[in-house]
This record gives C-alpha cells, structure tokens and sequence, in this order.
C-alpha cells in the first residue's frame, strides 16, 4: 500500500494523473491466485455449453462434436466415445481418456478432438472408401508384399488429401492442432539400423515437405521422399482444382496414387516392411471382417464405466432426436418391453374449427377459478392511503397503493394425444378441433401449453409437437399404441420452472407396444405431475382399468371431448385431481341423461 499512496501522492502534486503501472505496485507476494493448467484454444470462442460434471461435459462436448460434422456433411456417420452403443464401422470412434481427467475440458483438449472429427469425418465425405474400391484390381494383380506397401502409400495420400480440402476452411487450423496433439498417430520406434518402407511413410505423413528436416535422414530415404511429396503438387493440380463430382475426384486420386507407386517401387524394393497387415481388404471377405472388427472394438477396455456411458446417453438424448436413451434411464436399462423412441416434429399443418363460445368459457375458467396471488402496488396519486409512504404526501403526493389479487397462472398444461391408426377419421379432426380451442384460451397468458401425438411407425415410436412456434400442427394417425413411452417422454420434457404440472392423456384404447403403463405413472408421481387418462369410447374399460389404475377417466365418445376437458380443468382448479370423483360429478351435472353405471 505504500507504494501506491506515494504514487497517487506524486500523481496529484505534479498537477495530473500519469499511466498507472499496475505490475510496480504487485509484488509476486501479492498474487494470492492462478488460472489452473489454463490454455487456450480456437474452440474457446464457440464451445460455451460447458459443465464442471463429468457426464456433463462428456455429452456436451459430443453434441459439439456431432454438431461440427453436421456442418462438414450428411455422410459423416455416428460420432462417438468407445464403449457406447452403436459401434460398426459407420462411426467416428473416439478414446475418451484424450479429455477426460480435468472438467470443465480444457480447450486445447476440445481442439484436439475437434481436428480428429474432422480429419475422420473429410475422409467420409470425400468417399476414401470408393478410392480403395477402385484401386481394388491392381490390388489383385499385385503380390503380397507389394500390395501392402502400396496400400500404405494410398493410406498416406488419402491422409494428405483429406487434410488439403480441410485447410480450404477454418478446419485446417483444428486439423493442424490435433495432428500435434494427443490424437496424432502413434510414433512408432524404428530399428535404427534398419531401412524400411514404414519408415519412409512415416516421416512422409509427419513432416511432409519438410522432411529434410528429420533428424539423420538416410541418404537412401531422400529419393523414395522427393517423390512421395510430389503428391501435393499432383493432388492440388488434379483433383483439388477441379471441378468434378465426387465419383470423379475418387478416380483422379486414384490414379494419382497408381502413378506415384510406378515412379516409387523400385526405389523401395530393398527395404524391410515392418508391419505386414493389410489396410484394405477386398469386397469378398469384406463382411467377415467387419465382424470380427466390431467383435474387436466391443471388446476393447474403454476407461468409460457403464454408469457413466448411460449417464452421457442420456444426456446427449435429451436434446437430440433420438430420446430411447432417455427412457431406458427411466425404466431401467434391464426392462425389455422398451423400443425404440424417436421425436420428430411433423410440418403438417391443422386446420380446427373455432368454437368461440368454447374458447371464453376456458377463459373464464383459468381466470376466475385459478388461486389467487397479492399483488401490492405503491407509490400511486389515488387508492387506498399507504402508511409506509405517508412522508411523500407533501413532496409528490404519492403515498397510496392498491392491491390486486390477481390469478395464479403458473401452471404447464401438457397435452398428450394418441395417434395410433384407430384414430383415423373423425376421432382425429376431433382432437384437432379441441386442441386449437384450447390453444386460442391459452394464448397470451402465463399457462405454458404443450400439445403432443404419438404413434408407432417401423416398429419405432414416435412423438410429435402439436404446437410449435405459435402453429397448430397435425400428424397422420398410424400404427400401435405406445401411452406408456409417451406418457413418460410428455413429463420429462414438460416445463421444469412451472409450480404445478397437469398432463392430459387422451386416448381409444389400452397399450399395445412399448413398456407398461405403470411406468409412465410412477414417473409422474415421482415428478409430482398430475395424471389424468380420458378413456374415449372403449368397451372393454375393465382392461383400461387394469392397466391405468385410478388415473383413468372415461367418456363415451370423442364429441364429448372439448366439453369433458372443459369440465376437468374447472375440477381440477378447485378439487385437484385426486380421485374418480370427477367422473361422477362430469355424468351427474353435464350429462344426466347417462346413467352412472354405463359410464
């Protein structure tokens, strides 16, 4: 503190403030902190979805990852850790132990997997695979050896290629980080009084042009190296500055590689070939391969634990179409009776017709039956005298307020519709018709109102938005019915700030596909939302019984659908729902002309 008192003393006597030096007032005692192995990295100025958790930061940084192969093309396949699920070989593997250990994930970690995405995502796009297909006779007409030591030269170009068309974009910069970094091919160790072709292909693929630069470059090696880097020159004037389709480019770079191994071959002759394993195999064994290939990476000891793979599935599911991943962590990863779930947001639009009537009456509903909640506003010119602001009356004269009891509308009001094929027809144009109504109600208030349909399609179930970004939405009713699936995927996403939750479920029929339905009620108990089942016109309510429980309520057909949800939003605005109870009073005061037992 000294020195800054004299500073600023000697500052204000000299007649003015000078610069000050920041670095001469702290000493190195002073500093008290330290950024923690901080280093920067180009994904720093995007990747902002970032967590302190483990399983947190695994999936976002998978979401970005699959993110960025989006933008580099559809063909790029699955992008994920080893140790999950889908496995094969049409997805993008990634060693886990490369980011794990310190989180949130270092930047320059993020970088580095970024550069290997891109690297293995470019080799997809740019169809290497159809490069090696087309190389695939001179294959078969070379010999053992020969064939391996061309296939590494061909390995090596697709390498060197695929990099090329990267650095046109900003992807370069990440493609270059990561051969540096962790993800970089292993450095083997040559024998150092040995010459051979690995070697050479080695120091090609690292250093490139600057292979003079390897340290005690053999003479022997200079040659073989000036003209594998005449492949740069070959693949830029030949493929990269032309414009041709993508079969087309796979047969230049083919018969560029085929041009450099004829100019090559005889300058590698003498050496040694170290690692004698095909890169590429023909089409004929292709497929036994690749099972013993999936077989081998299932096999491989991933530092992921199977908690935590779950963990990362499931986080990744919540915000990607693909949310089985979510229901198995729901019901269990043993359960069985699970398929495959999958949201998709159909764009077909819904034509309802309006009931104005209707839509006041919901109004009124929300508006005079909801809780009420103080509102106290101060400071006014007129209303009732407020004691508090009694000593403003003489100065400004606001020194009143009013109090308003206004309606609680922090509710979420999710709306779950069966779509299966029974609902063809009239049912369906009915439920469009009741949901639009519901919507006009709703709009403009701080009920947050959430429509979905669900159905069975290719033995998947899918659920669909109703309502999305202020549009009325519709779906073409198919397939089996899945309420348990839906029932859980409609609470999980509801709304997570609202205080009370009501999730209506409308269907024709008992569950046929997916897990129970006991499932999808013990999730909303846990998740303290009430459920409600509308049994519409289905004979057999013993068999609804047994499987909703007291969570259901009947209604002998869909016309009765606008009024009977009518009905039980006043119910549960005053009662709540908690029994069948509403059922009773529905058929006592709306419809007694219908006796109780036939109900």
């Amino acid at each position: 503190m000294e020195k800054s008192t004299d500073y600023i003393k000697n500052a204000f006597e000299g007649g003015g403030i000078k610069p000050l030096d920041v670095a001469s007032l702290i000493s190195e005692e002073d500093i008290t902190f330290e950024p923690f192995n901080y280093k920067a990295g180009l994904s720093e100025f995007w990747h902002k979805n970032i967590s302190s958790t483990e399983a947190s930061s695994l999936a976002n940084l998978l979401k970005a990852l699959r993110k960025v192969s989006g933008y580099i093309g559809q063909n790029v396949g699955v992008i994920e850790y080893a140790g999950m699920s889908t496995g094969g070989n049409s997805s993008v593997i990634i060693d886990p132990s490369l980011v794990m250990g310190k989180y949130p994930i270092p930047f320059y970690k993020v970088d580095n997997a970024v550069g290997f995405v891109v690297h293995e995502s470019m080799h997809r796009v740019e169809w290497s695979e159809h490069v090696w297909k087309t190389l695939e006779p001179e294959f078969k007409k070379m010999g053992g050896l020969e064939r391996i030591a061309f296939q590494k030269v061909v390995y090596a170009g697709e390498d060197l290629y695929v990099d090329m068309v990267a650095d046109k974009t900003i992807f370069g910069e990440y493609v270059k980080i990561a051969k540096e970094g962790p993800f970089a091919r292993a450095k083997p160790v040559f024998p150092s009084d040995l010459l051979s072709v690995d070697e050479i292909i080695h120091i090609f693929s690292i250093f490139g042009k600057d292979y003079k630069s390897f340290n005690n470059l053999p003479e022997s090696y200079e040659k073989p190296l000036s003209i594998l880097n005449q492949l740069n020159t070959l693949l830029e004037e030949k493929v990269l500055l032309k414009t041709a389709g993508v079969t087309e480019k796979c047969k230049k770079r083919a018969s560029v590689y085929f041009e450099i191994w004829q100019k090559l071959k005889k300058h590698i002759e003498a050496f040694k070939i170290l690692n004698k394993q095909l890169l590429w195999y023909p089409s004929s064994i292709e497929v036994a391969l690749e099972k013993e290939l999936v077989k081998k990476k299932q096999s491989l000891k991933s530092p992921l634990t199977l908690n935590l793979v779950h963990e990362i599935e499931a986080n990744v599911a919540a915000g990607s179409v693909n949310i089985t991943p979510v229901i198995y962590k729901i019901v269990g990863y043993d359960n069985k009776d699970v398929v495959p779930m999958s949201r998709w947001n159909f764009k077909i639009p819904a034509h309802p017709l309006i009931d104005k009537k209707l839509v006041s009456r919901l109004k009124s509903i929300f508006i005079n039956y909801a809780k009420r909640k103080k509102v106290v506003n101060r400071g006014l010119l007129g209303g009732r005298v407020d004691p508090r602001r009694l000593y403003r009356a003489p100065v400004t004269g606001r020194c009143f307020k009013q109090i308003d009891n206004l309606p609680d509308m922090n509710w979420s009001v999710t709306l779950l519709m069966d779509a299966s094929g029974s609902m063809q027809g009239n049912k369906w144009r009915m439920v469009e018709n009741t949901i639009g109504n519901i919507y006009l109600a709703l709009r403009g208030s701080q009920i947050r109102l959430q429509a979905y349909a669900y159905f069975e399609m290719d033995r998947v179930c899918m659920i669909s938005k109703l309502i999305h970004k202020g549009k009325l939405l519709s779906v073409p009713p198919s397939g089996q019915t899945a309420s348990g699936q839906a029932i859980i995927a409609a609470a999980y996403f509801k709304p997570k700030e609202a205080s009370r939750n009501i999730l209506i479920h409308v269907t024709d029929g008992e569950s046929n596909f997916g897990c129970d339905v006991k499932c999808g009620i013990d999730y909303c108990h846990k998740e303290k939302v009430n459920l409600v089942t509308l049994g519409c016109g289905y004979k057999d309510k013993e068999e609804m019984i047994k499987q909703y429980g007291k969570s259901i309520q009947f209604i002998d057909s869909y016309g009765q659908l606008p009024e009977a949800l009518e009905y039980l939003f006043k119910w549960t605005f005053i009662y709540g729902i908690k029994s069948k109870d509403w059922e009773k009073d529905y058929y006592t005061n709306i419809k007694p002309d219908i006796k109780e037992s036939d109900s």
